[in-house]
């Protein structure tokens, strides 16, 4: 396991709860990958994955990194979906083999293949864990229905949910692994945001065992349209964005909430959102305040989604909060960033 030396990019953003009003660029590490996957566990626990087999982890705020990179078959994989927590890291690969890997937290390096299938059709998107080590893995639509995967045991063990058990899947229906936000899990309930030529979302009410499936209103049609990312912050509260990959200005239908737990959603800024995001968060300690990021810029919303601000149009794939809400980790291509609120 290599230490990074180098601190982390820190960006300092000075606001009050309403407004943006300057950014102070200090320092950036290099850290050679694609990272559309990071998720933090508290103020000083962070990790991240990325393209090129690369996993890290930092446990004092970002001062210094831990990193190694993953060979698998002898070839270093994409890992777009990562989560962390009772000491441990769990990594998801995108490409077959569709792997889910278990480390220590403390070593790396001493991964263990807790899931593995060969499908040539397998691509895993997205990965979320709760704290007591219930987990949930999402991918593109294999045997018929879309690959959901549950842990109830912290990873140490995988299953498949019953194809019979999840609507069926329309054609050209599948997901994105743009920011390891497909999935939102709130208590017992799980919502799983498509996109593509159809994107709904799929919804379970008691963890997996039964589902039902919504459809949405964003653009949808193409094969890089429709939801990209979707976050709840109740067990009715919900918002999904995403667009038009191929047409990142447009800023009409890429934005829809829900005040429903999922059944209905509305479309929210039309004409005046911030265009194409890959991923959307909830603020915590801030109920009405949400981020959208990607690759344009990252722009926030203190009204659930209704208006925007510009925060930078510097792009980044994807970010999360700590648990105060005071701190927002931001990843994208090649940089690793924090935003102090």
């Amino acid at each position: 396991m290599s230490l990074a030396t180098t601190l982390l990019a820190v960006i300092s953003l000075t606001s009050c709860c309403d407004s943006i009003s300057s950014w102070n660029l200090e320092m950036a590490l290099d850290i050679k990958s694609s990272v559309r996957a990071l998720h933090v566990v508290n103020a000083d626990t962070i990790v991240f994955s990325g393209s090129g087999g690369l996993v890290g982890v930092t446990t004092n705020g970002g001062e210094s990194w831990d990193t190694t990179r993953v060979k698998i078959d002898g070839v270093r994989p994409s890992f777009r979906a990562c989560s962390a927590g009772n000491g441990f890291m769990h990594i998801v690969s995108i490409e077959s083999p569709g792997v889910i890997l278990k480390s220590p937290l403390d070593n790396l390096n001493e991964f263990e293949i807790k899931f593995r299938d060969n499908n040539p059709a397998m691509f895993l998107d997205a990965m979320t864990f709760r704290d007591n080590g219930y987990g949930v893995v999402m991918g593109d639509p294999t045997e018929g229905c879309l690959t959901i995967l549950i842990t109830s045991n912290d990873g140490e063990t995988w299953r498949r949910v019953p194809c019979n058990t999840i609507p069926e899947i329309k054609e050209g229906e599948a997901a994105f692994a743009a920011s390891n936000g497909n999935i939102s899990v709130f208590e017992d309930q799980i919502w799983i945001a498509t996109g593509g030529k159809s994107s709904r979302v799929f919804h379970s009410p008691n963890g997996g065992i039964d589902w039902s499936v919504y459809d949405t209103p964003l653009i949808q049609g193409g094969s890089m349209t429709g939801a990209f990312a979707i976050s709840f912050r109740s067990d009715t509260e919900g918002i999904i964005i995403g667009g038009d990959w191929g047409n990142q200005e447009m800023n009409s239908g890429n934005i829809a909430h829900t005040s429903d737990g999922g059944v209905n959603w509305v479309l929210r800024s039309e004409g005046e959102g911030p265009g194409y995001r890959s991923c959307i968060i909830w603020r915590p300690e801030h109920p009405t305040h949400c981020l959208a990021i990607g690759s344009k810029g990252v722009s926030l919303s203190i009204d659930s989604g209704e208006s925007w601000s510009v925060v930078t149009n510097q792009g980044f794939y994807t970010g999360r909060f700590t648990p105060d809400g005071n701190t927002l980790w931001l990843a994208g291509e090649a940089v690793i960033t924090k935003i102090n609120f």
